[in-house]
């Protein structure tokens, strides 16, 4: 990102929007569990804001590296598919791990 412009890199916009995207799904599940007792406001607010960064950053690396394969569309697509999946394989196993603790 560069100060010489007002524009934000596709990187850094898809990490907001997976971020805001990733949080607001997480808020939505952790909410049934507060409202249940199952789990306090801090616990809340801390698991929502670990699912935001964990898919912000899954979704700006995403799109780093597709906008690199830029010119190469096959390729281009495979490895937003393929990162993609990658993504949320490790998204689910980081939650899997924290469910069982």
């Amino acid at each position: 990102m560069s100060n010489s412009s007002n524009r934000l890199h596709p990187a850094s916009r898809a990490m907001l929007v997976g971020a805001i995207l990733g949080g607001s799904a997480s808020a939505a599940t952790q909410w049934k569990a507060h409202q249940q007792g199952d789990i306090d406001t801090n616990q809340l607010v801390g698991k929502v804001a670990r699912d935001s960064m964990k898919a912000g950053i899954v979704s700006g690396a995403t799109t780093y590296v597709a906008d690199k394969m830029a010119g190469r569309p096959v390729l281009s697509m495979l490895t937003i598919l393929t990162a993609g999946a990658a993504g949320l394989y490790l998204y689910e196993s980081m939650t899997e791990k924290e469910h069982h603790e």
